[in-house]
């Protein structure tokens, strides 16, 4: 009886062990079944000759690409992903114009207001962008801007300084200051240091914050919609708005293009895997 009461605790131990393990790998499979459920349904209707995407199941029945023939031929779908490109890549960029240089200032250099003013432009950030729309509405038609590609990255480069400035901030700090007072030392200037030293070094991070801005600025509706107008100018998140008639929607176009519109996000973040699960984790470690 002995070795059975010994071997008793272990053997509960190793049972809550596996009972546990195989409870969250059940409930990380339905919440995975839970998310890929409406794409692998919008991909069914896009392939599917009915129009309707009630009615269509989930292993369609007929096999069509009458609706990507359709969405190619018949709209300006490759405009849209064209205009897009052009105005997420710009505002990004510029986005980082602005941040990285201001990140690296409240980091490393001492002025009056250093203390709260990140604070004062977090504070802003909580401002809903709803709140914002007649301002900047008003702006970009005081300045000649509106309906224009520069003017709508204006507004993505402008809107999105504060929370990219604070993370870019938490990176810069996590870097070791001997490293650029080694460069003043050998006779560099501050901005030699920040373009040849502390930037190389926080690369990761400025990728991340490409990326996040990258992806915010291709879904973005509200402030595309008051900035641009015209189908010529429409971006993919403006255009996808075609679709939806008075009395009707369709369903089977819409689909397609939902599919095609997720394609270049998902190659960039393939493509930016590395850099941003590298910029992610040693944020998190030295922060």
């Amino acid at each position: 009886m002995t070795p059975v009461t010994t071997r008793t605790p272990i053997f509960y131990t190793r049972l809550k062990k596996i009972v546990g393990i195989t409870v969250c790998r059940l409930i990380l499979i339905l919440a995975c079944l839970g998310v890929l459920f409406p794409l692998l349904w919008i991909a069914s209707a896009s392939i599917t000759s009915r129009a309707s995407l009630f009615t269509s199941s989930l292993i369609p029945k007929s096999f069509s690409m009458l609706h990507y023939q359709r969405l190619l031929k018949d709209t300006d779908f490759i405009l849209w992903l064209r205009n897009s490109a052009i105005v997420c890549l710009g505002g990004s960029f510029l986005a980082l114009i602005f941040t990285v240089p201001m990140a690296y200032a409240f980091s490393r250099f001492r002025f009056w207001g250093k203390r709260y003013g990140l604070l004062i432009l977090i504070l802003i950030q909580i401002l809903p962008s709803t709140a914002t729309i007649v301002a900047i509405y008003k702006i970009m038609q005081w300045i000649g801007l509106l309906n224009h590609f520069s003017g709508l990255m204006l507004v993505y480069g402008g809107t999105t300084i504060p929370f990219n400035a604070w993370l870019m901030r938490g990176y810069f700090e996590s870097i070791p200051r001997d490293i650029e007072e080694s460069a003043y030392i050998d006779g560099a200037t501050k901005w030699i240091s920040f373009i040849k030293v502390a930037l190389p070094l926080a690369l990761p991070m400025v990728v991340v914050v490409f990326i996040f801005n990258l992806i915010t600025f291709y879904n973005d509706y509200l402030l595309a919609s008051i900035i641009l107008s015209g189908k010529q100018n429409y971006t993919v998140a403006l255009g996808m708005r075609f679709f939806d008639q008075p009395y009707a929607t369709n369903w089977g176009m819409f689909s397609a293009a939902s599919i095609l519109a997720c394609l270049p996000i998902a190659m960039v973040f393939y493509s930016a895997q590395r850099y941003l699960v590298t910029g992610l984790i040693s944020g998190a470690i030295r922060g």
